[in-house]
């Protein structure tokens, strides 16, 4: 066998023993068992079946032994690690019998590496550039307002996890919990087109699959390289820094020199050097526990609403001595769908942050009322608008340092989010103490936008100058750039609130200023068969395509191209969500898009359930993974997928699966 060939056979093998230990370590923090030794035995299963067609015998009967644990009942972790440890021991003994394969193993994996930090051959050499291929996909402001969003998030995630892996270095859950959020921005970033932010957190994703393999503890200066990766993530994801190739060939040198160094363990007695970093993020991580949890779909916790509203009427009506009992069953149902505002509090905090960050700024945000219940389609609704207030008051309202100084106000701004409930409404105000809204700045642009005449200025009281900043396309803004100076950030706000029933009003007072207050009415939820099937108003006779993937991102652009193509479209978060959709009994997809690497359950296994199922084994399957290697398109064919798209893909490649499956025309 060829060397090159034997090289890439050893270096997927290595990647794919580490997603087995993984994946096996995960799940011995979460309950091990059977189930778990049969999913790593069908992925060894693969390694064996390349070693056999490339003559290695003695890598054969690893995947037996492992189902042997489960047959004797002996189902845990440590066990099934050992075997693992044996594959990669075989292995190693052919890497040990070929002197050219060890003289090159250095420069494969530095060059693996150097790849990761920015070292990417040019296309004449053969090589596509990543964010490359994601140039004939039209990425719009939402959608990258979407990815920015979901990109605070998961920062947010790292950051808490990384406080957790501070202070207990070998937490392989806070690990994992890190490495998954690297991952999901990985891919969000590489459909937006950041590539230097893609390769950052492919470098995390690397460094932690390393260290897994290693069973390497997460020491002092692992957690502080992570946490400045992080922090350069946030500041990647907006999209407009200029030094991110720069950023990353410093990193690059750090990483290796992390990879390089024997693991230092921290002194017991020693602070984890993350309080600055959590100051960064302006939030303190929630407890650190393995409490169940209960995963359930809106739609049946609506159900039983319904059902327990049928039995509230119906001892009112008979008079019964249950009525008590039925109605404190109906509220206990209602406080289920409720979440804490200061739920949001993270994503928030991160918003102001960043802002202030680009725009050379000072703030803090304070939230009042984060105990208050909201509902969680509330919660959903109005996430966006809150977000775009906070931009707005870092951008317009909150002056610079130095012109605070010479107001005697503090160099620091102050803007708050005060969110209050009562049966009728949810009330949210976001308030600043900057400059105020400028109504002379706003009839102004509007005098020379032809928004205004000369006499309807004349004729404007204060309160309807204001409300110029809802008219779209109107912005006073000096310059344009991420954050102003489009004119349309304010009357989407409007209809956003609008749109869920809510009204956005403003008021402002010159250098003390101004407060945005959203009032959205309480969501009254109602059974399944109440609502209509949103974001299918197209015949039921169309297509219907389920995308499923954690990213919200992609989620959203490849929904986007379905519907772009005539079909419908419908999204679930990961593989559970996904089965919650079809199990209801509502929608059967005709074709289904599926990402691997999700939380809850995985891409793989939705596969396997959804093939073996026998109401859905009929629905093609198409895996859409960065996962990129022999061993991953065996896997999927066994388990039944009908085709294979590695990330980053072009709008060609959806085009060609929709044509095959769904006979989309291929323009």
């Amino acid at each position: 066998m060829e060397q090159p060939e034997l090289r890439v056979f050893f270096e997927k093998a290595e990647s794919q023993l580490a997603g087995i230990r993984g994946g096996l370590l995960l799940a011995a923090q979460n309950g091990f068992s059977a189930r778990d030794i049969e999913f790593a035995a069908k992925r060894l299963d693969a390694i064996e079946a390349d070693a056999a067609a490339r003559g290695l015998q003695n890598v054969t009967g690893f995947s037996a032994r492992l189902r042997g644990l489960a047959e004797i009942g002996k189902t845990d972790a440590n066990s099934a690690l050992d075997i693992v440890a044996g594959v990669e021991s075989a292995l190693l003994q052919f890497a040990l019998q070929s002197e050219d394969f060890l003289a090159d193993v250095n420069s494969l994996v530095e060059t693996s590496f150097n790849q990761l930090g920015g070292d990417v051959a040019t296309p004449e050499h053969g090589v596509t550039d990543e964010a490359d291929e994601w140039t004939d996909f039209e990425i719009d402001e939402e959608t990258f307002e979407i990815f920015q969003s979901e990109a605070d998030g998961l920062i947010a995630n790292i950051t808490a996890n990384l406080q957790f892996l501070g202070s207990s270095p070998e937490d392989t859950s806070a690990l994992w919990e890190i490495r998954r959020n690297a991952h999901t921005f990985k891919g969000a970033a590489g459909i937006i087109g950041l590539k230097a932010a893609s390769a950052l957190a492919h470098r995390i994703e690397d460094l932690l699959d390393k260290m897994v393999e290693s069973r390497r503890p997460a020491d002092s200066r692992v957690v502080d390289l992570l946490a400045i990766a992080a922090d350069h993530l946030g500041k990647m994801a907006s999209g407009t820094h200029a030094d991110d190739k720069i950023i990353m060939e410093a990193l690059a040198a750090d990483f290796d020199a992390v990879l390089a160094s024997p693991s230092a363990k921290r002194p017991k007695n020693v602070a984890a050097p993350l309080a600055n970093k959590t100051a960064i993020s302006g939030h303190a991580p929630a407890p650190h526990h393995n409490a169940p949890i209960v995963r359930v779909s809106l739609d049946r916790l609506d159900e039983l609403l319904r059902i327990s509203r049928l039995l509230v009427n119906s001892a009112e009506t008979d008079g019964g001595s249950h009525l008590e009992l039925a109605h404190d069953i109906s509220q206990k149902l209602l406080q289920l769908r409720m979440v804490r505002f200061g739920t949001l509090e993270t994503r928030l905090k991160r918003a102001v942050h960043v802002t202030c960050q680009e725009e050379g700024k000072k703030a803090d945000l304070i939230i009042d009322g984060a105990d208050v219940e909201i509902d969680t389609q509330t919660i959903d609704a109005v996430i966006e608008p809150l977000l775009h207030l906070l931009k707005n008051a870092v951008v317009h309202g909150i002056e610079a340092p130095e012109t605070r100084r010479l107001l005697a106000k503090s160099e620091k701004g102050r803007i708050s989010i005060i969110a209050s409930a009562d049966r009728a409404n949810v009330v949210l105000i976001v308030e600043d103490d900057g400059c105020g809204i400028s109504t002379e700045k706003l009839v102004k642009k509007a005098l020379i936008n032809g928004i205004l005449t000369a006499g309807d200025a004349q004729a404007m009281s204060e309160d309807e100058a204001t409300e110029l900043i809802f008219h779209r396309g109107l912005t006073t803004a000096e310059s344009l750039s991420m954050n102003a100076g489009r004119g349309v950030g304010m009357s989407i706000v409007r209809q956003s609130v609008e749109s869920c029933g809510g009204k956005l009003a403003v008021a402002s007072e010159p250098q003390k200023g101004a407060a945005f207050t959203i009032t959205v009415p309480v969501v009254v939820p109602v059974s399944p068969d109440e609502l209509p099937d949103a974001g299918l108003a197209q015949p039921s006779n169309v297509p219907l395509v389920l995308v499923v993937d954690d990213s919200s991102s992609i989620r959203r652009q490849m929904a986007k191209f379905v519907e772009d193509a005539g079909l419908r479209a419908i999204t679930a978060v990961d593989g559970a969500d996904a089965l919650e959709l079809m199990l209801n009994g509502r929608h059967e997809p005709d074709l289904i898009l599926s990402d691997v690497e999700m939380p809850n359950m995985n891409g793989w296994e939705f596969l396997e359930y959804v093939k073996t199922d026998e109401n859905f084994g009929h629905v093609p399957v198409v895996m859409v993974t960065s996962l990129d290697g022999d061993q991953y398109r065996q896997m999927a064919s066994r388990l039944g997928a009908s085709d294979y798209i590695v990330k980053p893909f072009g709008a060609k490649d959806l085009e060609n699966v929709l044509a095959k499956f769904c006979a989309v025309a291929v323009g």
